[in-house]
């Protein structure tokens, strides 16, 4: 191995089934004794944070870069075997049946992206919906929503308060759309 260079190379797999190529090749590199050739797998994930109904946050995976994985491995025959004939792998990506290494800016540039997007916030909500607000103490009014803060989960909502439009701040859970 001493000859050989380790690099990061773009693995084709069935969308949908990241993590699952990722255990397999986890498991299949203890079963064929491949520990020092097959390093680590990189699925490249961030959390999206989505708001449901009463203000329920869900958390869930999100894949930057759906049917692609990384793998950081020695590429040997036996190796390039293994990982190209696991479950869902589509191939490598690279010029024929030659994988092409990823180089260490473009990796970095892929972590610093997962990095940098740790947590978003997915939300149904847009500017100048018309908002029904569903809790106290301004239930039962309308308004329109003029500001959406997706990291303190607020929304601005102008309503028609003594005749005059108000804005007020509301939480997510606290407005529905009409």
């Amino acid at each position: 191995m001493e000859n050989k260079k380790v690099e990061w190379y773009v693995i084709q797999v069935i969308s949908w089934t990241e993590e699952n190529v990722k255990q397999s090749l986890f498991q299949r590199r203890e079963s064929f004794w491949l520990e020092e050739y097959i390093l680590d797998v990189f699925v490249p994930t961030h959390d999206v944070v989505n708001v449901r109904a009463w203000g329920v946050k869900v958390k869930r995976k999100k894949n930057i870069l759906p049917g692609y994985i990384l793998v950081q491995m020695v590429v040997t025959n036996e190796s390039w075997y293994i990982v190209r004939n696991t479950p869902n792998v589509t191939g490598f990506l690279g010029a024929w049946n030659v994988p092409v290494p990823v180089s260490s800016a473009e990796f970095e540039q892929l972590r610093g992206k997962v990095e940098q997007n740790a947590e978003t916030f997915a939300t149904k909500y847009k500017l100048w919906d018309r908002a029904l607000i569903v809790k106290w103490p301004f239930e039962g009014n309308e308004g329109v929503i003029t500001d959406i803060n997706d990291k303190k989960w607020f929304v601005k909502v102008n309503i028609n308060l003594l005749g005059r439009d108000t804005p007020i701040e509301l939480d997510f859970s606290q407005i529905k759309i009409k």
